[in-house]
């Protein structure tokens, strides 16, 4: 009897804890919190979110990339509401709120935490490549023809189907766009950073960034009746000047780094480092995650690199997981059913496009036909960048809602598609 009551008052504060913590749980994804306090919430969420994709990795033997986006589809408010409405038609013991559970509230700050999982991820890719074989006249080749063929597919069919001549700009440049953030992911996972195939893959997106830049300076200026070129002139200007200048001013800070041991204070510079190149580069409007690779590429010379990888793990452990999350997030579920037919159309053609042109480009620089066709579909992903674009255009008031939303659904479904193709094509 003493030994069933003793074990009752050490299980009691188990008990209540778990009751206490079911309230605040309900109290956080239904009630009314302060987004103060809310806050941490969310993240605490995110992480676990994280942990059980990687678990869902171990058993579903697909990349990790792939089922945190689809973990974030599953969450975002559009497929939220949609499914909220089979358990209110249901008899059920216990009343639930009318409105669907809105999980993430701080939306800017759960952004700020998915920017800086991209900036990270890019800034360790930069850290495993070389600077010759980035700039290299292969890549040249690769991203110019990965610009060019999808703007001139995309502007034709925008005009073919009744478009305007803005949008068909704004489509066309939508088209031009690469975001390698998941491909890059796959390749870490799988360890084929150092194939001659990936770093063409790297070396043509920031290649393609800057001229996806040009291209979109070109079309809001064309779009808005601009005739001056000067804009199109300066962007050109501060793509090469931070470019070749944060080169020759990382080669410093590499010499000043490389005097004495890595240090807390000495790894904090190095991150000043990444982020401030960051910073410039989404200042110049070229996009922060090149001028984290930028970082990375300029570090890659320095003799603590294996220290710097080691320090900057648990903060790839900490935003990557957000990043991918949040991209699936921005699903509008709703928006696929209603423009259903265009996106479609508009996606494989997004696909095909970047595919062909990026495959071609690859077999003209003698890669094999495997490694060509890994080129082709990696360069597929349109991601944030496309999705930039299309925030341009609406905020300028030159594209529709419902164009915005053909364009983003776009962008985020090549983003998807890619993933498990990709992955199918290195196993095999």
């Amino acid at each position: 009897m003493k030994r069933a009551l003793d074990s009752l008052l050490s299980t009691l504060p188990l008990l209540v804890f778990l009751v206490l913590l079911l309230g605040v749980v309900r109290a956080s994804v239904f009630g009314q919190v302060e987004d103060s306090k809310h806050i941490y919430f969310e993240i605490v969420f995110l992480l676990l979110l994280a942990v059980a994709g990687e678990i869902a990795v171990i058993y579903l033997k697909q990349p990790s990339v792939m089922i945190l986006m689809v973990l974030g589809m599953l969450l975002s408010t559009s497929f939220m509401a949609l499914v909220w409405v089979f358990p209110q038609s249901v008899q059920l013991p216990f009343a639930l709120p009318a409105e669907p559970p809105h999980i993430f509230r701080s939306e800017q700050i759960i952004q700020v935490f998915a920017q800086l999982g991209a900036v990270i991820l890019l800034f360790k890719v930069g850290l495993h490549s070389r600077m010759e074989r980035i700039f290299a006249m292969d890549n040249l080749i690769v991203a110019s023809l990965g610009v060019i063929l999808p703007f001139v597919a995309g502007y034709i069919y925008a005009s073919a189907t009744g478009g305007d001549f803005a949008y068909s700009m704004f489509l066309g440049a939508a088209l031009t766009a690469t975001s390698v953030g998941v491909t890059v992911a796959i390749l870490k996972e799988y360890k084929l950073m150092e194939e001659r195939f990936a770093q063409i893959i790297i070396g043509a997106a920031v290649i393609d960034d800057v001229l996806g830049l040009l291209v979109l300076s070109f079309v809001i200026n064309v779009a808005g009746g601009v005739d001056s070129l000067t804009p199109l002139v300066m962007t050109f200007i501060s793509a090469c000047v931070f470019l070749f200048g944060s080169v020759v001013a990382g080669a410093y800070f590499v010499s000043y780094l490389d005097r004495k041991e890595m240090s807390p204070r000495r790894f904090m510079l190095v991150l000043a480092l990444m982020l401030l190149y960051a910073y410039i580069a989404e200042f110049i409007q070229l996009s922060a995650i090149v001028g984290a690779f930028i970082a990375g590429l300029v570090l890659n010379r320095s003799r603590h690199i294996g220290e710097i990888e080691d320090k900057t793990y648990g903060l790839e452990l900490l935003f990557m997981p957000i990043f991918f999350i949040t991209l699936g997030m921005l699903v509008d579920v709703n928006s696929l059913a209603v423009f259903a037919v265009p996106i479609a159309i508009i996606t494989l053609l997004a696909f095909f496009s970047k595919a062909i042109a990026c495959t071609a480009a690859s077999l003209w620089a003698k890669l094999p036909m495997r490694d060509s066709l890994l080129v082709g579909v990696g360069m597929v992903p349109r991601g944030e960048v496309a999705l930039i674009v299309a925030s341009i255009g609406l905020t300028s008031g030159v594209l529709t809602v419902a164009q915005y939303s053909i364009i983003s659904a776009m962008a985020l479904l090549t983003t998807f598609v890619v993933p498990p193709i990709f992955a199918r094509m290195i196993k095999k």
